[in-house]
């Protein structure tokens, strides 16, 4: 029966070790070196070119490469959320290809659990919560998690899975990804612009100029919610009746300050999304990739990841731009993000 052996960092089976070890008829016995590869580390794409050049600059040596036991380990935790099996550590363990990282990743990838705990991480983004605060009904939250879960498998587009969170109407049990307006403890249209900017553009509008918050709430004040006669059923829908009310500014302005054209009858979310979605935009990609990197190293390349302005500037501007370009070129695939930084000898 095989026996775990747990080590800071690392979890080896004893048939694992005994691999790392010269194979499993040898003695098991604790490797020389267990988390990492003595090795100079060398650039394998052009994160690693940048953050090899930033830690020269600063002066700085980058750690060794980790090791296969500890990459199988973390790969696994921070793709799919779960540990490999004995068999499946022991399996990547024993293998000598050269691009059996690589390989590993990008299976990973397409695993039905990417999915499952993608959806976990963003459920906690989107405020999915059938409890208090939010107190979305438990159909809404079933209807809203499962809509942003086959968004993942079906790998749609982020400016795509953006553009129908923000300007879709419907009932809340029919149309999932409008619960992302009724997820929101404050529904008045600053309130929604604060959560806009801070789902989409990584940034902190509560901080912002009392001029600058009015002029973006006015894309959000025609929001409607209407009952219907089954129970906790919402129908969240464009009211072109409704008029800005207090906080809220008479025409509305993008966060960059250009004044919006909105012509008679449309919606002014419509015209919002038209501006975040753009491939010039420059907080929707941003926000993104950086909080990407958050998410699999632990840390923003601007720090915090919700938190995006001006006087907070980034640890490697050129990584950042590199990644948004990346993001931009390649469609909004998240996958693609997701294996560049994997694949780095940085992570």
């Amino acid at each position: 029966m095989l026996t775990w052996r747990i080590l800071p960092e690392v979890v080896f089976s004893g048939l694992a070790l005994a691999v790392l070890n010269g194979g499993a008829g040898a003695a098991v016995r604790p490797p020389v070196a267990p988390y990492e590869i003595q090795a100079e580390p060398s650039p394998n794409n052009r994160i690693d070119e940048l953050v090899f050049g930033q830690l020269e600059r600063l002066g700085m040596e980058p750690a060794n490469l980790c090791s296969d036991a500890v990459f199988v380990r973390r790969v696994y935790l921070d793709v799919i959320g779960t540990l490999p099996t004995a068999k499946q550590a022991s399996d990547f363990l024993a293998n000598r290809s050269a691009s059996k990282r690589q390989v590993l990743i990008d299976q990973l990838l397409e695993r039905d659990e990417f999915a499952d705990y993608w959806a976990m991480k963003w459920s906690d983004l989107l405020r999915i919560k059938a409890e208090f605060p939010i107190n979305l009904w438990p159909n809404a939250a079933q209807a809203y998690h499962r809509w942003v879960r086959n968004s993942l498998r079906e790998s749609r587009p982020y400016d795509q899975f953006a553009r129908m969170m923000l300007t879709s109407s419907g009932s809340n049990f029919r149309v999932p990804q409008v619960n992302f307006y009724r997820a929101m403890q404050n529904r008045e249209p600053r309130g929604v612009a604060q959560a806009v900017a801070l789902t989409f553009m990584g940034a902190r509008a509560e901080r912002w100029p009392e001029e600058r918050q009015a002029a973006m709430a006015a894309f959000f004040a025609q929001i409607g919610y209407k009952q219907t006669s089954e129970w906790k059923e919402e129908i969240v829908l464009f009211d072109p009746g409704k008029t800005n009310g207090p906080g809220v500014a008479s025409v509305a302005a993008f966060p960059d300050g250009m004044p919006a054209r909105i012509g008679a009858g449309a919606d002014p979310r419509q015209v919002f999304a038209d501006w975040l979605v753009d491939r010039k935009n420059p907080w929707f990609a941003r926000a993104l990739v950086n909080r990407a990197w958050y998410w699999l190293l632990g840390r923003g390349i601007i720090h915090e990841a919700d938190d995006i302005r001006s006087d907070n500037p980034p640890a490697n501007p050129e990584l950042l731009s590199y990644l948004e370009q990346e993001f931009v070129t390649r469609h909004f695939d998240l996958k693609h993000i997701f294996r560049l930084i994997l694949n780095s000898r940085t992570y």
